[in-house]
Formats: C-alpha cells, structure tokens, sequence
C-alpha cells in the first residue's frame, strides 16, 4: 500500500517538478530535506494505514503482559474464561493430549500417596497381628473402645519409640517460614501460627532472661511431644517429636540445617517472601521425617496360636479341595456312565470347570445329576453338541414318540425287532404295525405278546350273553314279566359286539336256543322250544337288529342245561339260551346251509306273525303227564296253529 501510495505522489509532482527543476530555491530545499523525505514519507504512511502489524505487537505484546500483570489481575480475569473454552476445545478434539500433559504431573504424586498409604496398612496391621493376641493388646483393645480410637491406631502408639511428625525451615530475619513438611499420621498445624509462636517464645525468653543475640532457645516440652530447633546465620530448623528422640536426632538436624544453609545461602540473603526457591529444600526435611518402633517381644503364645490358625486353615482348606475334587470325579463318572452322554474334554478356568462333549435331548439333565452331586451349578459351564444316542433306551423312547402307545404298553428290542407286550386297542395294533415299517433301525415289530381289548371285550360280551337264559312260565312262551331288565341288558350287549366285531371286519351271529323239560313228547317240546326262541328273536328284531344276525332254533329237551332231578332243574330248563358265532362270511354262509328249513320258517313266521308274540302259549300239556297234554291240546295252542 505503502509503495502504491508513493507511486500516486510521484505522478501527482512529476509536473511540478518539471516546472522548478530550475528555481534555485527549490535546489537548496532538497539539498537541506531531501534525506530525511523518504522516513517523512514512511511516517506518513504509517499515520494513514489504520490496521495492526502483527509483527510488531509481538515484540511489545509479552512486555505489556508482564508490566499489567504485576499491576492488578484483570489479565487473568480476562483470560480465564478463554483459558476455559481453549481446555474444553482440546479435550473435546483429542482427550490425549491433556492426558500426556497431566500424566507426567500427577502420576508421581499418585504413586507417593498410594505408597504411602500402603506403608501405613502395613505397619497398623502388623501392630494389630503382634499384639491382638495378648494380654498387653486387650488390655489395648478396652484403651480403644475408650478412646473411640481404631485399635491399630492404639497399638501403633504404644509401639513408637519416637516419631518425628513436622518440620519447619523459617527465615531467621523476617521469621517466615519457607517450607514445610508433615508425616500422614500426625494433624498438621498452620506453619505460620508455629513460626510466630516460636519467634515470641524466643523474644520472650531473650527478653526475660537478658539472653544475648546469639543466646537461642533448643528445646521445648509440652506433654508427649517435645520441639527441637537449630538455627544458622539465615535459617532456623523447627522439628515436632512425639516421643523420646535419640541423642544422634541435633546432629541430624545440624546437617540438614548446614546443607540448606550452603545451597540456599543466596536465596536466604535476598528472600522477598517468595517460597518457591525452597521448594527443593522438601527432600532433605524429609529425610528428617525419622520413626522408631519398640522392640518385638518374644511372645510364643502369640507365635503358637499363630502356628495353630494357619495349620487349621490349611487343613480345612486341603478338606474342603479333596471333598469337592472327589466329588468332581464322581459327578464325571457318574457323567460317564449316563446314557446319551459322551464327555470329550473337561478343563477348569477362573474358577470354574467347563465340560465339553456331545449329548442327546432325551438323556438326564447334566444339571440335576449336578445337583444330586452337591455341587454348585454355577461352578459349572456345559458346552454340548447335539447328537442322537443309538442306546435302546433312546430307540425305544423315539419309537414311542412315534407310535404313542398307551401306558398298558412297553417295548423291547431285540436283534433289530421290536416287541411289544401289554394290552392295547386292536385298532392301535394295526397302526403300529404299519408305522413301525418307516421307523429307521426297525426290522420288524411283534405284538404276539399283545392282548388285544377289542378281542378280549369281545370274548367278555360273548361269554356274558351266552350266559344269559329267559326263563317261562309252564303254561306260556312268553318272558316273564320279571326280566324285562335282562332283556335291556341283553339287547345292549348284542348292539356293543356288533360294533366291535366291524372292527375285525368280521360278521357276528347269535344262535337263539330254545328248551323244554324231559315231560311230554320230543315232538312236542321241540315245537315248544322253537316258539319260544322265536319270542326272543322278534324282541331283538323289534329292537332294530338285523334278523340276518339271528339264528333262532329249539332244540326240545335233546340239551338240558341241567340233569332233571326235581322239579326245580325241570324249571331251570324250560328256558332261552344263546350262542355268539364270530366267524367269516364263507363260515356264515357254510353255517346257513346247515340251518334246518324248520329253523328258517320258524324265523320267518315269527315276523310274518307278529300276533304269536302277544298271545302266550301254554307249555302245561308238554311240561305236565301225557295224559293232561293229549286232553288240553286244543285249548292251550294258539287258532292259527290249527
């Protein structure tokens, strides 16, 4: 800009200078100014241009930091909260770089705490573990509970010998006290308010006393602590003791005194108030920060009951790892020998065993065999793979899943075929038997050992209506009024294995069976017997039956059900008995051609005629002497007998 500027000047004067370039004034004027036009025009130009050199308020920008800086605090007023948004900028675009800055800082003072702290565990517990066992440690403990004081506390002061807990280095002259150091355990005091008392107590004694200048004061008592000082030509050096200190504590406070006096002795001369040059001074006081515990006493209770807690720990920790190692190999064994599972591996990490292998769904649960062994299911993580086990136990179990046979039924396998034995439905029998030919490992299935309750029932009916009779009355072919109930149960046997012999797909037919006592003629009691069947074939045929099912007949007295002794077994033969025949078609039709053509008219005439059922006929004349039957003939049979 500056060149810029210059240049518009000098195409402005080009002119004039043309014009007076003879004018002998003009001459003498550049003679006189000329080198000094150049910085008028540099000062110009700086006058105009209104902007910053960021230059230049570089060189002045520290300086003027500085000189405000000692004035007031309005610069770190000002920069606070910048400071505050430039940290948070920082920490929010890379955290690291914070980290790395305050690392190097903190990280020292981090490990002096926490060493310290350890070190202070270490020495309470040990004073607690010597003296917990005592006479000297109970009569500590009730000092304690006193005291509100934690027992180590207790115990640790009564160990110490001696404690130096403070130090002080204070400028002789102003009486300022430059540096400062205090152990963990002791209650640390203002240094100023400890210099100022340390300097009145000088005075005082000074002034008292009519000490001299060089007369100093080295020791002061008060209670169990006692403070001890050394003084040089700049410096003095306070030191706190609790307890007794040895005799070799001046000569060590001398020397740290002499070493200060010799590495500080300029910064002592010119001290202004500022403390930071004495801040390495804090190692060396350290070093002062001197302990002493008492002695051990030899206890051997104390040695003896220790001895004694660690022999029964040991062993009740060796009891507790060979009870749960036994018990790990039993439940392992036991693992071993469960069907369905195969243990791979077994290791133990962290604390817990892990247990690999494969196992089958329908196998033991490996968490309650964990628990029958006593032991923690949480100590134990299982890692399975599935597999489908060929133990017959499982075989059997997938059958059943497959077969579903009721409870009645169990299955064993031998050589590949599977037998079942039990009781179970004629319609499950089938069934399984076509299943069992898609069952994998199948080679066959026998159910020979199988009862089969269709068939049983069957056989139950049959024996239970071949059991049944309808007695009559002398003088009649009707049932008795006093059977009506057996005629019910009868026709609701005959409709149940009606039913149950369609399951065999086989036909069922019940012989109708009529019978007479020995009195009278065989052709008579043959005639008698059949009508009476006859009745009880139109009472089953009234009651819906098929009348091919029935197969009615009388047989006379040719098959007494009883040997006729009295007139009691007379009666129990003039009765109604049937007989089931459960047979196939070609048996029916055999059987059919072999029915007497008396036996088929007699069916067809009773349900052609339905009248015979209602008018009864009087079996007097056969069941009675032949002389009253040739006589009561004709009134006792029925008109359409003729």
């Amino acid at each position: 800009m500056r060149n810029l500027f210059t240049g518009k000047i000098s195409g402005k004067t080009s002119e004039e200078q043309r014009i007076k370039a003879d004018d002998p004034v003009e001459e003498l004027r550049k003679l006189l100014v000329g080198p000094l036009q150049s910085q008028f025009d540099e000062i110009r130009e700086l006058l105009k241009d209104q902007t910053l050199n960021p230059e230049e308020v570089s060189r002045i920008l520290p300086e003027a930091i500085m000189i405000r800086s000692s004035r007031d605090k309005q610069i770190v007023t000002a920069m606070e909260s910048v400071t505050e948004e430039a940290i948070k900028a920082s920490v929010k675009k890379n955290p690291a770089n914070l980290v790395d800055t305050l690392v190097p800082v903190m990280l020292p003072a981090i490990k002096r705490a926490i060493t310290s702290l350890i070190k202070e565990m270490i020495q309470t517990f040990s004073a607690t573990l010597e003296h917990g066992l005592s006479m000297r440690g109970l009569k500590w403990r009730f000092e304690a509970f006193k005291t509100k004081k934690p027992f180590g506390e207790v115990a640790l002061l009564h160990s110490l010998v001696y404690q130096v807990e403070q130090l002080f280095l204070i400028h002789k002259e102003t009486g300022l006290v430059l540096q400062n150091v205090v152990t963990e355990e002791a209650v640390a005091q203002d240094p100023d308010m400890v210099s100022a008392m340390l300097t009145a107590i000088q005075d005082f004694v000074r002034d008292s006393f009519g000490a001299g200048q060089d007369d100093t004061l080295e020791n002061l008592q008060f209670g169990d602590r006692s403070v001890w000082i050394e003084q040089s030509s700049q410096a003095v050096l306070a030191a706190v003791v609790w307890g007794n200190a040895p005799a070799e504590f001046p000569s060590l406070l001398r020397e740290t005194l002499d070493a200060i006096h010799f590495e500080q002795l300029d910064n002592l001369r010119s001290f202004n108030g500022d403390t930071a040059p004495f801040e390495p001074t804090k190692d060396r006081l350290s070093d002062c920060l001197k302990s002493q515990f008492k002695a051990k006493e030899k206890n051997p209770y104390v040695l003896w009951g220790f001895l004694g807690l660690v022999m029964l720990c040991l062993g009740t920790w060796s009891f507790f790892s060979v009870r749960d190692y036994m018990r790990w190999r039993d439940y392992l064994d036991r693992l071993h020998e469960e069907p369905g599972i195969v243990i791979t591996e077994t290791e133990k990490q962290s604390g817990k065993y892990h247990v690999f292998g494969l196992r089958d769904t329908l196998a033991a649960d490996p968490v309650e065999i964990l628990k029958e062994a006593k032991i923690k299911p949480g100590s134990v993580k299982f890692n399975w793979e599935l597999y489908h086990s060929s133990h017959p136990t499982f075989i059997i179990r997938r059958i059943s899943s497959v077969l579903r046979p009721p409870e009645t039924i169990t299955f064993e396998l031998k050589d590949g075929i599977l037998w079942a034995e039990g009781k179970a439905s004629h319609q499950w029998i089938i069934e399984s038997e076509k299943l069992s030919e898609t069952i994998p490992g199948i080679l066959g299935f026998r159910s020979d050992n199988v009862i089969d309750l269709d068939l049983k029932q069957i056989e139950i009916i049959s024996e239970k209506i071949e059991n049944t009779l309808f007695f009559f009355d002398r003088v009649s072919v009707t049932v008795k009024s006093d059977q009506k109930d057996a005629v019910d149960e009868l026709v609701k046997d005959v409709k149940n294995i009606s039913d149950l012999v369609q399951i065999f797909d086989k036909p069922v037919r019940i012989e109708i069976i009529g019978h007479t006592d020995s009195v009278g003629s065989d052709e008579r009691n043959l005639e008698i017997s059949k009508k009476r069947a006859d009745e009880l074939f139109s009472i089953l045929v009234s009651k819906g039956f098929n009348a091919e099912m029935f197969i009615s007949k009388g047989v006379g007295a040719e098959e007494p059900l009883k040997e006729e002794i009295s007139e009691a077994d007379r009666e129990f033969n003039r009765c109604v008995s049937f007989r089931v025949i459960i047979d196939s078609e070609e048996t029916r039709s055999d059987e059919s051609e072999n029915i007497s053509p008396e036996d088929r008219s007699g069916a067809d005439k009773a349900e052609s005629d339905p009248s015979d059922k209602k008018n009864g006929v009087s079996e007097a004349q056969p069941d009675s002497s032949p002389e009253e039957t040739e006589n009561e003939e004709e009134t006792l049979l029925p008109p359409n007998w003729g």
